[in-house]
C-alpha cells in the first residue's frame, strides 16, 4: 500500500519533464559561473592591491632616496668647492 501512496503522490512531478532537467542544468551552469565570477573577483582584487602596495612602497622609497641624494650633493659641493678655488 506504500508504494501506491508514494506513486500517487508523484503525480505533479513527471517523470519526462525535460523543463525539469533543463531548470536543474541551469541552476548547475548558473551556480558554476558564480563561483568562477568570485574566484576571478578575489584574484583581480588580490592583484590589484599588491599593485598598490607596490607603487605606494616605490613613491615613498624615491622620496626617500631623492632626499638622501640631495643632502649628499650638497655635502659633496661643500667638500670640493674649497678644493676647486686654490
Amino acid at each position: 500500500m506504500s508504494w501506491v501512496q508514494l506513486t500517487a503522490g508523484r503525480h505533479s512531478e513527471d517523470v519526462f519533464d525535460k523543463d525539469a532537467d533543463e531548470i536543474d542544468v541551469a541552476q548547475k551552469e548558473w551556480k558554476s559561473t558564480m563561483e568562477k565570477r568570485v574566484k576571478e573577483g578575489y584574484t583581480e582584487g588580490v592583484e590589484a592591491g599588491k599593485l598598490q602596495t607596490l607603487q605606494q612602497g616605490f613613491n615613498q622609497g624615491y622620496k626617500e632616496a631623492v632626499r638622501t641624494m640631495i643632502f649628499c650633493g650638497q655635502l659633496k659641493g661643500t667638500l670640493v668647492w674649497p678644493v676647486q678655488i686654490h
